[in-house]
């Protein structure tokens, strides 16, 4: 009794066929056939086993190129969270020692812009702008003037009280 033996694959476990037919009849016999349809011998693909030194250098190339796809996301997002606050970064507003300098500054630009307070910061439009330093420059006394100054630099409350006190002033004269 002889056994049977049958060629299988060692990815897949399926038998391998037979890569050319029994009666193929190309290359190298007397029957002529177009180079094309001649027969390309297969590389082999070698089986990569967990066990060897191969494996685990490819293993170790795998995860560096993981570690630098990750850092790259990582520092994609962190770009996009600086570009974000640049957007958002309005220069003349966080530069100028003073409220009333970017009053000053809004009315010069005809922009709405904030204003920051102790406990905060609002928009203030040109209009009220052009109002609080009108009233502003038309004060005569240093000391008036100063607490003006404490008022423009205070709290939300105090510079609606300064605001609601202009446009009651220009709208006087």
């Amino acid at each position: 009794m002889t056994a049977k033996w049958k060629e299988v694959s060692a990815y897949t476990g399926t038998p391998i066929d037979e890569d050319a037919p029994t009666n193929f009849g190309g290359q190298g016999t007397k029957i002529s056939m177009p180079p094309d349809a001649a027969m390309k011998k297969k590389k082999k693909k070698n089986l990569l086993d967990a066990r060897t030194k191969e494996y685990k250098q490819h293993q170790a190339r795998l995860e560096t190129a993981r570690k630098k796809r990750l850092e790259n996301r990582k520092a994609s997002q962190f770009s996009k969270k600086i570009q974000e606050n640049i957007m958002d970064f309005n220069r003349e507003s966080l530069l100028a020692e003073d409220n009333l300098n970017v009053l000053r500054s809004i009315v010069k630009s005809k922009q709405n812009k904030p204003v920051k307070m102790k406990d905060g910061s609002m928009k203030v439009d040109l209009f009220t702008a052009s109002a609080i330093t009108k009233v502003y420059d038309a004060i005569k006394q240093s000391s008036n003037k100063e607490k003006f100054d404490r008022m423009l630099n205070g709290t939300k409350a105090q510079f609606l009280k300064i605001a609601e006190f202009s446009m009651s002033q220009v709208k006087m004269r």
